[in-house]
């Protein structure tokens, strides 16, 4: 084989050892590479050292990056809040994540954000540098964030409950058929309904978080229509279902009747309750989680009582405080078996306009290797419009966020260095983004 330095001797060039120089040059030369360009990937968390321990020693050093846009004061404020956010990442999210088994570190950091960033204080820059992107100028700012150790586990144990179980939204309808009266209904937002507040009450002693009814619109909702087929909710009420700040809807309508069987005695009146409730969830583009369907007996000395008493076997069964069963036990379990998988794989539709074919490879690259996005499914794609299902381990709000915050940092989003992203529209499975 022709040795390819024609212009020197072979002997002289192993005798002087200089083809091991040229390799240690060029390893050299790549390591310098490597180290002028910057972090590429969103494992690069900017912390020094173990930042478990970090977080718990009261000083945290991570760096933040923003584009000199204007003036370096300006990008300085966005690389600050940067940092703030690596820090919350890592600090806090990663920590919810692990523990609670959902969601991701990132996507998590960026839904609590704002309740959490009170950890960031007392900051100082204690280095920052600048370097080019292409054409844009970057300011990359080491920040030092004195934090106290014991508001880093209030606010685990904080987002732990915030974000670890899912916020419920039960709308039951209830209806009393009691002898000798008009039929008796207890509306989803009824401060009288037996099972919703039963069912409501043992959710809570299990952990999760309910949300207050009053804060559904109910203006110009069939309740007795849509809580008789409780597997096929509207679109409508599921979008006023998550506007109310919920994750799983739970919906149906029970019913007691009057039976003629023996009781315990000749003045006890038996009634029983038997109902379809389900359970949906409010992420992606909703899902049946399962639905309940039952008949209990209740007994008590007047019809009234006998109802409710039905009513709340329903919900909790008959020793709640014992046992839990009915349909909070089948609530619990199956959110015990399905909420981690559903938010750590949560089915985002993904509508993009403003790019070209080879454009939205690249923004499918970054998004895949720069945030939490874990996998993009081409649906359809035209000069007009690119349409993805993306996976991400977190609220679509949560995916918001992160576009809108990185919308001008080209660190992450390569296009934005020549287009701008402004995101449209984000609601119930769905986000829109415009590039121009």
């Amino acid at each position: 084989m022709a040795f390819p330095y024609s212009f020197i001797s072979r002997s002289w060039f192993i005798r002087s050892g200089g083809f091991i120089k040229l390799v240690l040059l060029a390893v050299m030369a790549t390591a310098l590479a490597a180290s002028c360009s910057g972090p590429s990937n969103r494992d690069d968390s900017g912390l020094s050292g173990d930042f478990r321990d970090a977080c718990m020693r009261g000083e945290i050093t991570v760096y933040g990056e923003a584009p000199i846009y204007t003036s370096v004061a300006s990008a300085m404020d966005k690389a600050k809040e940067d940092a703030c956010r690596k820090a919350i990442e890592k600090c806090i999210g990663e920590e919810v994540a692990q523990y609670s088994g959902v969601g991701d570190g990132q996507s998590i950091g960026f839904e609590v954000y704002t309740k959490a960033r009170g950890i960031c204080r007392n900051d100082s820059v204690i280095e920052q540098q600048t370097y080019n992107l292409d054409t844009i100028k970057m300011l990359r700012a080491f920040v030092r964030f004195e934090v106290s150790p014991a508001d880093v586990n209030n606010q685990i144990n904080l987002m732990q409950k915030l974000v670890g179980n899912p916020r419920i939204l039960v709308l039951i309808r209830e209806e009393y058929n009691i002898a000798g009266q008009s039929k008796r209904v207890e509306g989803f937002n009824s401060r009288n309904a037996q099972a919703a507040s039963a069912l409501r009450d043992a959710l809570v002693q299990k952990g999760y978080n309910i949300v207050d009814p009053s804060r559904f619109n109910t203006r110009g909702i069939n309740e007795a229509l849509v809580s008789s087929n409780p597997g096929n909710v509207p679109p409508e009420l599921m979008d006023r279902a998550v506007a109310a700040d919920a994750d799983v809807l739970i919906v149906g309508n029970i019913e007691a009747n009057p039976q003629n069987i023996a009781t315990l005695g000749q003045h006890f009146k038996s009634y029983k309750a038997t109902g379809n409730v389900a359970i949906v969830t409010l992420w992606g583009r909703g899902e049946v989680l399962g639905e309940f369907s039952k008949v209990e007996n209740g007994a008590q000395t007047t019809d009234l009582a006998a109802a409710r008493a039905a009513m709340e076997r329903f919900a909790v069964g008959a020793e709640p405080e014992r046992r839990l069963t009915g349909l909070a036990q089948f609530t619990h379990s199956r959110l015990q078996s399905r909420w981690g998988s559903i938010t750590r794989n949560n089915v985002i539709l993904m509508k993009i306009q403003g790019l070209s074919f080879d454009e939205a490879g690249i923004f499918r690259d970054d998004l895949q290797i720069k945030t939490a996005v874990k996998g993009v499914n081409e649906v359809r794609s035209s000069q007009s419009e690119t349409v993805w299902e993306v996976t991400y381990p977190g609220r679509v709000f949560a995916l918001r966020d992160t576009l809108a915050f990185y919308s001008a940092n080209p660190k992450i989003f390569q296009i934005v260095a020549k287009k701008k992203l402004i995101v449209t529209e984000a609601k119930r499975g769905e986000i829109s983004i415009r590039f121009q």
